[in-house]
């Protein structure tokens, strides 16, 4: 054998032992896992009333009162019976109450808004009793909470001419404002 083939054979060999050897540091593996399934619930507040003029969405989240007017310069539509129900997985908490509105382009339907009044009573107490202005401008926080299947009951009225509320003046004379009261719940 010449000792170019013995050199080879003797760096074959090493090499052989070197890789036996790294098998000799080899570590073993193991991991353990764990895991939950969380299904998301739900809340589904829809409306009622007993008030067979009201006139609900397919989806049960918006309650249209019958048209009112032309009316007086003090008028009332009467309290409004409406029932709120939670037909969702969770409870209902963080209630807050708002309003908008929705008024004509002209003069006098911006001033029928700004003089307009509501009266909301929730569970026989009044939670707001003012110009609707004011509810748009800071909605308020309501009790809670309502749970899967409970309800939450409300009447609302508007009016103008009664209590703190002054009657229309002249400026909001042929006026049209669609008034819009919202109650938010979070679950």
């Amino acid at each position: 054998m010449t000792t170019r083939k013995l050199a080879m054979a003797g760096a074959l060999g090493l090499a052989s032992l070197g890789l036996i050897g790294a098998g000799a540091g080899a570590t073993f593996t193991d991991a353990v896992n764990v895991q939950q399934k969380i299904t998301a619930g739900t809340i589904d507040m829809q409306l009622t009333s007993p008030n067979s003029s009201v006139s609900f969405s397919s989806d049960g989240k918006t309650a249209t009162f019958a048209d009112l007017g032309p009316t007086a310069s003090t008028f009332t539509s009467g309290a409004v019976a409406t029932t709120i129900t939670n037909h969702g997985t969770v409870t209902a908490n963080a209630i807050q109450l708002s309003a908008s509105h929705v008024a004509g382009t002209d003069a006098h339907s911006a001033a029928l808004a700004s003089e307009l009044c509501v009266k909301i009573v929730s569970s026989n107490q009044v939670a707001y009793d003012g110009k609707l202005s004011g509810l748009e401008s800071q909605p308020l926080q309501l009790q809670g909470p309502v749970p899967p299947g409970g309800t939450d009951s409300f009447t609302t009225e508007f009016y103008a001419g009664k209590g703190a509320c002054a009657s229309l003046d002249n400026a909001a004379e042929g006026g049209v404002v669609t008034p819009t009261v919202t109650v938010s719940y979070q679950g």
